[in-house]
């Protein structure tokens, strides 16, 4: 049976289901350890989305010039060739898309556990929604892409309720008790140029992390030279806004001392602003908000290890689709690396080291968009990049910056990088002299 084509709503859902995810909800806690003042904060965010903003610009070039499935695997393979794009492959199918999936549903299991009281390892919680939402998204595209722009509207829908309840509360029914009570100006001018700010914007940069999402699937995208590059751009532009007001609604609820270095944060902000029951009912909410967010995950991820599969015979096992045309095997597969990384790391760890990885293979990809203006000149470009090359220049300069600062103040997360590149790089090879060997 053929597998119908999906349309701009669920590649829109695709990303903006990637993007808002577990990142908003745990950042805030540790910005404001080296952050005080609510304009740093607010600037981290529309920073932050102005980075992804440049991003996507260049990314809906390479999609439309591109128009095959992988995102940074086909695009960084073309500008760099097979052993980079194998890396960047390697990178986007674990810590793109199965470690974030394990993220997730670690952060799932403990806000269901706080809205239901049950007597359960969250372990246990955490491992059955990757199971649950793996099998759905076996059954077929057409039902996991209906789920998929479901759960991602009604997230969206539904953060805009919290934000329009927030400010309601904030300025009209607790104005003496809230109001603006707890913004905190501070130094700004001086956190604004301090390292502190650039660190921070590792963890702005893994929550917007996901912008790219539409470009793992463009082969499963009707019209996708098109749509892909619209579903990039209108997704990040909606997602700095919710990101940016969502923020102001957490900054202005609570005292910033009650906030600093909590994961859980959103507990108190809605205890604050909606008492003990609201608060019970957002963390309701972000648990379904981070089903969206699994799900956009397994729908995505397999497609990447579907296409080195079919470029690395070493993979073939991976490569099996079932009637529907769904990378079955490649989605189980998925899910049983989610566990493991689930079962073996802790959140800490998962979340340290995506940011800094992810940030690394995006900025490559934007540096092979101008590599591949070089070296293929005469290609078409139905969407080209408005103001080329400043976009590339901002968004390669700025996170290269970033990127410098967090190995500086933290250098384990560069070594854990460094590490599982070095593995990547093992794969890579056993992978080709596999390849080498069937073809003698």
């Amino acid at each position: 049976m053929a597998n119908k084509k999906l349309g701009f709503n669920t590649a829109y859902s695709v990303v903006v289901a990637n993007m808002i995810g577990v990142g908003v909800f745990t950042s805030l806690g540790f910005q404001l350890v080296d952050l005080h003042s609510y304009i740093s904060i607010l600037a981290l965010w529309l920073f932050g989305g102005f980075l992804a903003l440049n991003g996507s610009l260049c990314y809906a070039e390479l999609s439309a010039t591109y128009p095959k499935s992988g995102g940074e695997y086909n695009f960084i393979r073309q500008a760099f060739g097979d052993e980079v794009g194998f890396l960047s492959g390697w990178t986007s199918s674990i810590v793109g898309f199965a470690a974030p999936i394990a993220a997730s549903a670690h952060a799932f299991s403990k806000y269901f556990l706080d809205v239901t009281h049950f007597n359960i390892n969250p372990l246990y919680v955490s491992i059955l929604i990757i199971l649950i939402i793996s099998i759905v998204n076996c059954i077929s595209l057409a039902y996991s892409s209906k789920f998929q722009v479901l759960t991602t509207f009604a997230k969206i829908a539904l953060l805009g309720l919290l934000i329009v309840g927030g400010l309601y509360v904030v300025f009209y029914a607790k104005p003496h008790a809230i109001g603006t009570s707890f913004l905190v100006v501070g130094d700004y001018k001086r956190e604004l140029i301090s390292p502190a700010f650039w660190v921070s914007l590792i963890y702005v940069s893994y929550a917007y992390s996901g912008w790219n999402a539409s470009s793992y699937i463009i082969e499963d995208i009707e019209n996708p030279k098109k749509v892909v590059p619209q579903s990039i751009m209108f997704g990040v532009i909606s997602v700095i806004i919710v990101y940016t007001l969502l923020n102001f609604v957490f900054i202005l609820s609570s005292n910033p001392t009650s906030l600093v270095g909590r994961e859980d944060f959103v507990f108190n902000v809605a205890n604050n602003l909606f008492s003990i029951n609201g608060a019970l009912l957002i963390s309701a909410l972000i648990a379904f908000f981070l089903i969206s967010t699994i799900s956009a995950l397994i729908l995505i991820g397999p497609r990447v290890i579907q296409t080195i599969s079919l470029d690395y015979p070493f993979f073939t096992f991976l490569v099996k689709n079932n009637n529907n045309g769904t990378p079955y095997r490649s989605i189980l597969t998925q899910a049983f690396i989610s566990i493991v990384i689930l079962v073996t790391s802790s959140f800490d760890f998962i979340m340290s080291t995506m940011g800094l990885i992810l940030s690394f293979f995006s900025t490559l990809a934007v540096v092979g968009l101008m590599v591949l203006r070089h070296k293929h000149p005469n290609i078409e470009r139905p969407i080209k990049t408005p103001l080329y090359p400043l976009p590339a220049i901002l968004f390669i300069g700025f996170n290269v910056w970033i990127m410098y600062y967090v190995v500086t103040i933290k250098p384990t997360q560069g070594i854990y990088s460094f590490i599982f590149l070095l593995v990547g790089t093992m794969l890579y090879y056993i992978a080709k002299f596999n390849n080498k060997r069937k073809t003698e």
